[in-house]
């Protein structure tokens, strides 16, 4: 039986419910007649309804005297901006003890114009408003998951109609026309000594989210389509999915410093999937799961490290895994194959200096863009992750990837428009402002996470990934909505890095022995400036798509240095400029399918009797296809070229001087398709350069070249076949005759199937650059034409 003080703090907390929904509510108080009273039955609970309006200037935190506003707040109807929004609570006790709320709330908005920090008046995050419509029951017990004075909960609710968007300076982006389903049944709340724990063991739920759309114009304001010309405002694409999730969340009060909040958290994902569609095609994240843990997230109004005022986030560690069992696209939903990732976020030291995990929120955002925006001052420390990727069967594992950073991310709604001498693009716009940052891999691993550790990580540089990457960086990249037909992403850009040392090819840095600078062949002395123009992003039938309507960038390596990225032999410097139009990219799921590796042949027996071996590479792995359009010169900025300098001369610091040596250059590189043929005068260049590559994880035979010991110290003969074996001290051996079974174990490697070919491709000059003759024509207008060049090759990690 519930007592009376349970009862009655029962009923204060379900009076609170109340008041959340509803807020201070005006309505003229009248006497109920006999007839009214007749109708209230004490079994039957309270129904309370009210027309719920409500608004306040400004509610402020405050924590150790520092205060953070938001201002302009309102609740209300979300269709009528001076109307009220509908609330039905049904209050009852049932025979239990029971505590039972059922719902409705209909047609509300909850909003703030601004988020301001009282240190930096001037300063605002901008606003965010949140539609929706929610039906759903709660039911409190007394008694928590330890008993004595706490409660459980069972609650399930279904929203609708929901709307939930971003803005700064007129501009928003928001989701829209969300549904949301939760069910979370047997929820605690205890107080553990200074702790309140909340205990959820199943939380299960699905969404949708019809589509995620932007506006530039103010007037549109909360609507799905434009409110002048009655077009529905243009989407990036709409997002489903399902979890089934158990969590545990304490809370104490104290932050980092003073006052604050301290969070601890613990997740497992039970079950979830995630897809995304564009225009009806989808990218699909399919059996998903998992687990993660944050450890001492704390909350605090404080300054960030340069003394400006924020809401801080700083982070003890954070770690988990996450494995996605399927990523399917294209119209076959045929999958990539399998994705694995364990993290480990902690504060440690990198190059001398030490990193953490923290989030700065701050107002303002790009400078020119307006009063609104975001700021975030961000350090990040990426202390272990590990990476693998299963695909047929087969796994390999980058091991041992660890990035840290520092710098500010802005981010605004911007419109398409040149503001303070700033050209901005319609759509989300994030920004870069001195972010100096890094990553390495420390190796690779087949098969699992015993195998040894092997190099290889240069194979990653088919995707444009370096093993190895530091670097400062400015620059913006602002996401648009709509792709080149209907729903999608389109992305413009404007890239800076400075400082950069990226590795071509890099040894581990920690063999087991320890820690040491990582050797290699490096990019030192790096210099990028890229641009990109009207860059689609769109989900086809056949897969992901990419296209460019123009691109442009300078790559200026100061040093090709073999060894050590700071003092290894340099090869000089290299300058690569490149000027594209119309290019494309498509990733395709599934890889090479059945190949004839090392002969010819279409079918098996044929490919056998030219010598070579046959496989079946299975239906995952994925297929890249690009099309690249090199465009004939458009002033020294704009042109494809290629720049090698040498002897330079040097600063009194030792210090090479671009420009000072002798150069090079190969100028105005270009495609063709070899004539006009649409009789407009100008040679058509429409097929460019075109290039597949179809890469899987997969076995291959691997000889031995020579007889005696290996680099790991194990022996056999020249031609003799590498067998994979875990009880072999080095996790391998080699065969001379090796049987059935042992080729089984042939060792997994990337399999690479690719064709290049182009119609017409043309330098127009190749100079030499004397640093006091100037330069000199070597040769004048190369053509090459009709190329058609194919390669099969598996590439195997080695020890």
């Amino acid at each position: 039986m519930m007592s009376f003080d349970s009862w009655l703090s029962s009923l204060s907390y379900a009076a609170g419910m109340v008041l959340v929904f509803s807020g201070p509510a005006m309505a003229e108080m009248q006497r109920l007649d006999d007839s009214d009273l007749a109708a209230v039955s004490g079994q039957s609970g309270i129904t309370l309804e009210m027309d719920v309006e409500m608004a306040a200037d400004r509610i402020s935190y405050f924590d150790d005297g520092n205060g953070i506003h938001l201002e302009d707040f309102r609740i209300g109807s979300a269709t009528d901006s001076g109307g009220g929004a509908f609330h039905r609570v049904r209050v009852n006790v049932s025979d239990d003890a029971a505590l039972n709320l059922d719902y409705l709330v209909d047609d509300r908005r909850v909003e703030f114009g601004d988020v301001r920090l009282a240190g930096a008046p001037g300063l605002s995050m901008g606003g965010v408003f949140f539609d929706h419509t929610l039906e759903g029951s709660l039911r409190i017990r007394p008694g928590g998951a330890l008993g004595g004075p706490g409660y459980t909960f069972d609650t399930a609710y279904t929203m609708t109609g929901g709307r939930l968007g971003y803005r700064t300076n007129g501009n928003e982006i928001f989701l829209d026309n969300m549904t949301l389903d939760v069910e979370a049944l047997g929820v605690t709340l205890d107080v553990v000594g200074e702790t309140l724990r909340l205990e959820a063991p199943r939380i299960v739920g699905s969404y949708d989210i019809g589509a995620i759309r932007y506006s530039g114009n103010p007037l549109n304001h909360g609507h799905s389509r434009d409110v002048t010309t009655g077009a529905a405002l243009p989407s990036y694409g709409s997002v489903s999915g399902a979890f089934d999730l158990a969590s545990t969340t304490n809370i104490n009060a104290g932050g980092r410093s003073g006052e604050g909040l301290r969070v601890d958290h613990v997740t497992t994902i039970n079950s979830a999937h995630f897809i995304y569609r564009d225009d009806g095609n989808a990218l699909a994240l399919r059996e998903i799961s998992g687990h993660y843990r944050v450890n001492d997230l704390r909350l605090d109004v404080t300054d960030d490290w340069q003394g400006r005022p924020a809401l801080g986030l700083t982070l003890g560690a954070m770690e988990g895994e996450i494995n996605i069992g399927a990523i399917e696209m294209g119209g076959s939903g045929r999958s990539l194959g399998e994705v694995n990732i364990s993290f480990l976020l902690e504060g440690r030291e990198f190059g001398g200096r030490p990193y953490t995990n923290s989030l700065y929120l701050q107002g303002g955002g790009h400078p020119d863009a307006g009063g609104q925006g975001l700021r975030l001052a961000t350090e990040w420390s990426l202390k272990l992750a590990d990476l693998s990727y299963t695909e047929d069967g087969n796994r390999v594992i980058f091991s041992g990837l660890q990035s840290w950073g520092r710098g500010d991310i802005t981010v605004n709604v911007t419109r398409d428009e040149v503001r303070n001498g700033t050209r901005f693009y319609d759509g989300l716009r994030v920004g870069f402002e001195d972010i100096r940052a890094g990553y390495r891999i420390n190796g690779i691993r087949v098969g699992d996470d015993e195998a040894p550790l092997q190099g290889g990580t240069e194979l990653l540089l088919a995707l444009g990934f370096y093993p190895a990457y530091e670097f400062e960086l400015d620059g913006h990249m602002t996401l648009g909505a709509g792709g080149a037909s209907g729903e999608g992403v389109t992305v413009n850009s404007d890239i800076k890095i400075r400082n950069g040392r990226a590795a071509l090819i890099a040894a581990p840095y920690d063999d087991g022995a320890g820690e040491v600078s990582q050797k290699g062949l490096w990019l030192s002395d790096l210099s990028y400036d890229g641009h990109i123009r009207d860059m689609t992003v769109d989900v086809t039938e056949q897969g992901l798509a990419f296209n460019t309507a123009e691109s442009w960038s300078t790559l200026d390596v100061g040093n090709l240095r073999l060894g050590d990225k700071d003092s290894g032999q340099s090869f000089g410097r290299f300058v690569i400029q490149t000027y594209e139009t119309r290019s494309g990219l498509t990733i395709v799921p599934g890889g090479s399918g059945e190949v004839c590796a090392g002969g010819v042949g279409a079918t098996a027996t044929a490919c056998t009797a030219s010598g070579g071996m046959w496989q079946d590479r299975g239906d995952e792995g994925v297929t890249v296809r690009m099309k690249q359009i090199f465009a004939k010169a458009e002033g020294n900025s704009r042109k494809n070229a290629f720049t090698w300098e040498t002897n330079r001369e040097t600063d009194g610091s030792g210090l090479a001087i671009n420009n000072t040596g002798t150069r090079l250059v190969l100028n105005d590189i270009h495609t063709s398709d070899g004539g006009d043929f649409d009789s407009d005068g100008i040679d058509d260049n429409t097929f460019g350069v075109r290039t597949d590559v179809s890469v899987d994880v997969y076995q291959t035979r691997v000889v031995k070249k020579v007889d005696g010991p290996d680099a790991l110290g194990v022996s056999g003969f020249r031609g003799d076949e590498k067998i994979m074996d875990a009880t072999a001290v080095a996790g391998y051996r080699y065969e001379s005759a090796p049987s059935s079974a042992d080729l089984e174990n042939r060792p997994l490697g990337f399999a690479v199937r690719a064709q290049s070919r182009f119609k017409e491709l043309s330098i127009n000059n190749v100079d030499l650059v004397h640093p006091v003759g100037g330069a000199q024509t070597a040769v004048y207008g190369v053509h090459m034409q009709n190329f058609d060049i194919k390669a099969n090759l598996t590439a195997t990690p080695i020890p």
